[in-house]
């Protein structure tokens, strides 16, 4: 009798102790804070492709102890965001959380090419196609949207004298918005009615401008700091590197691959191997680049390991650079701003991992108030002046490209003049 009771209590104690396990560690609400637990929230809203931030970034002053090994936070993602953690507090106990957040989208589309201010038909000689063959030559893009809308407002009578305002509008998802006017004057075609006052006088003959020549590049910009030299592609057609030599030339910059649209694959330039065999054998200093229209990172990618496998390990007296120029038609690329950068960061990590610096191509305008961040990219700014270019941010101007119309002896062709800075 003795037994039976012991082994009943027995079987109480173990299901009690059973009983408390399993609401200790699964009937238990995970999700209820524990008596002293802290966990405050002290940031929950952030620009979209703001600065990396974790879970730490949000929770502020606590006593917890969180387990979740994936701290990053969403912040390309426009919207709400959740994020369940795990944590711990004064025990074993394990407990849960939902740290809720969001991402803002606050910046305005930009226009690249903007409308034209103003433009003049005469009355009854023109119609709505000529104002549609402005409009297409308009680009925009924005941060965020890969489609933001252009909205129009506004008409013209072309049959009637006046001043009409045209209102456009690129919108983007979040609200954002930008506008601009063009403003279309009607007026009477004037008849030439025998007053000379009324008939134009002839254009003066313009001065011939003075030629752009390599001699005169090495006078204006050859120092202890700096080398002179050129880059080439297949339209300078067949060149004399040994006269390139002579000519004071100390390096050439050469095309290896194009793209022609965004969805053609890389191919190399036909004049690519020729000329830079040629270059080498003169002891020209030799770079190479590729022009881009990639729209995603993955052929952005691909635009680099086509790059490595035609140099096969040859070395590179500069960093290899991304050309990327689609700045007229960018609306139809079906890309944002951003993610010019993620293309770069990846052809660049990839050129990293087969032992190739890299260098970002573009004209000063488009660095300076397109390119989103240009982090520590080092640049080769094109801006056809004598005045030196600036890149608003400090970023690291390594080569300055000054004209597209030199002329130098063994290229019959008109070519890009450069000029690197030597560290």
């Amino acid at each position: 009798m003795k037994k039976k009771i012991f082994l009943v209590i027995a079987i109480l104690i173990v299901g009690i102790l059973s009983g408390l396990l399993l609401f200790k560690y699964v009937l238990y609400d995970k999700y209820k804070i524990p008596k002293g637990a802290k966990i405050d929230i002290i940031n929950s809203k952030f620009e979209v492709y703001s600065e990396s931030k974790n879970l730490y970034d949000i929770i502020g002053d606590n006593n917890i102890e969180i387990l979740t090994e994936d701290e990053a936070l969403d912040l390309e993602t426009v919207g709400e965001h959740k994020k369940t953690i795990q944590y711990k507090y004064n025990g074993v106990r394990k407990y849960l959380f939902d740290v809720k957040y969001e991402v803002e989208d606050n910046i305005k589309p930009i226009f690249i090419k903007e409308p034209t201010s103003s433009v003049s038909f005469y009355v009854n000689e023109s119609s709505q196609q000529d104002i549609q063959k402005l409009e297409e030559k308009i680009s925009y893009a924005d941060n965020y949207d890969i489609s933001p809308r252009l909205i129009v407002e506004g008409n013209v009578d072309f049959s009637v004298l006046g001043t009409y305002t045209l209102y456009y509008t690129i919108k983007d998802s979040s609200g954002n918005e930008t506008s601009k006017t063009m403003n279309v004057i009607i007026k009477e075609r004037q008849v030439d009615n025998g007053n000379k006052s009324e008939i134009e006088e002839p254009k003066k003959e313009e001065e011939k401008e003075e030629k752009n020549t390599f001699a005169k590049h090495i006078e204006n910009y050859k120092t202890e700091e700096t080398m002179v030299g050129i880059d080439v592609s297949k339209w300078q057609g067949e060149i004399d590197f040994d006269k390139l030599k002579d000519a004071g030339a100390e390096f050439v910059i050469m095309r290896l691959g194009v793209m022609k649209d965004k969805d053609s694959e890389v191919e190399i330039d036909n004049t690519f191997e020729k000329n830079y065999e040629n270059a080498k054998k003169v002891g020209l200093k030799v770079g190479i680049y590729v022009y881009s229209e990639a729209n995603n990172v993955d052929t952005a990618i691909s635009n680099a390991q086509f790059i490595i496998n035609i140099l096969n390990g040859e070395k590179l007296d500069f960093p290899v650079v991304f050309d990327w120029e689609s700045w007229a038609y960018f609306n139809r690329m079906q890309m944002n701003l951003y993610m010019l950068n993620k293309m770069y960061d990846a052809f660049s990590n990839t050129m990293k991992n087969a032992g190739y610096e890299s260098m970002l191509y573009g004209s000063e305008y488009y660095l300076n108030n397109v390119w989103m961040d240009l982090k520590d990219y080092t640049i080769w700014v094109a801006k056809y002046s004598s005045k030196e270019p600036k890149i608003e941010n400090g970023n690291k101007i390594l080569m300055w490209q000054n004209s597209c119309t030199g002329k130098i002896e063994g290229i019959d062709e008109e070519v890009d003049l450069d000029i690197y800075y030597i560290d």
